[in-house]
């Protein structure tokens, strides 16, 4: 069985604490059996490889992605299976923010890491924000790049598809639906489970040091990749 949690924010999303430096993170995942973890920055993926190689040294495998923030602020997580694919779509989420700076004393650091836990710089540019592109033609882009499409936190009162589109469309192209994970504990939630058609999983949406390893799901899969598992998921049935 894979053990996995795919919503992990480091120190680079500016509402995240500090110390979620890559080598803490997957040390705290791997004594908490942790095997894949996705790290999900807000519109931003710097952390990405010094976390994949951090993994590599704890034998925990870390999918590249990130939290995007769409035009409707609707957070949307976005996975691909290699550094390559996700550097394509960085590109294309920077060309879409604003251009303006980060305010570090309303919203935060975002810190940079490397590998070895060292603090390498900080992103100076503002990523608390949407960019200039809606949902739908977010899941195209990211699906046309070979990545997966998941709407983060869908019940929440603030930046879901619930609170800012007021509903789920069962005719878009999502690839699941995550719930926070204490909807998943109060309303019983199994992963097989679907959610106005789509497969439903949870994640931890870490932003505290101690939250890393508290929350997972387990699925049996080939691979660990975003796609592997949601095709784990998929195969669970109803």
């Amino acid at each position: 069985m894979t053990r996995f949690d795919l919503h992990i924010h480091s120190a680079l999303s500016a509402c995240a604490e500090n110390s979620l430096s890559p080598g803490r993170i997957v040390e705290r995942a791997a004594r908490a059996g942790i095997s894949v973890l996705a790290l999900t920055d807000h519109n931003a993926s710097a952390n990405v490889a010094p976390t994949m190689a951090a993994g590599q040294r704890c034998g925990v495998g870390v999918i590249p992605g990130l939290e995007v923030m769409t035009r409707e602020e609707v957070h949307v997580l976005v996975f691909f299976d290699d550094l390559a694919a996700l550097a394509d779509w960085q590109t294309r989420v920077d060309a879409a923010l604003p251009a303006a700076p980060n305010r570090p004393e309303v919203f935060g650091e975002q810190i940079l890491y490397d590998a070895a836990d060292g603090i390498v710089g900080v992103d100076e540019r503002l990523r608390q924000v949407g960019i200039g592109m809606g949902i739908d033609a977010l899941a195209d882009e990211v699906h046309a790049r070979g990545g997966v499409v998941i709407p983060a936190h869908v019940f929440r009162c603030r930046h879901s598809l619930s609170s800012q589109l007021g509903f789920i469309d069962p005719g878009a192209v999502y690839d699941a639906l995550e719930v926070t994970t204490a909807e998943w504990r109060r309303d019983g939630y199994r992963l097989g489970q679907r959610l106005c058609g789509f497969p439903v999983l949870s994640g931890s949406d870490t932003h505290f040091l101690e939250d890393v390893g508290r929350s997972w799901l387990e699925v049996g899969a080939s691979a660990p990749t975003a796609g592997a598992l949601i095709a784990a998921i998929r195969s669970l049935g109803g």
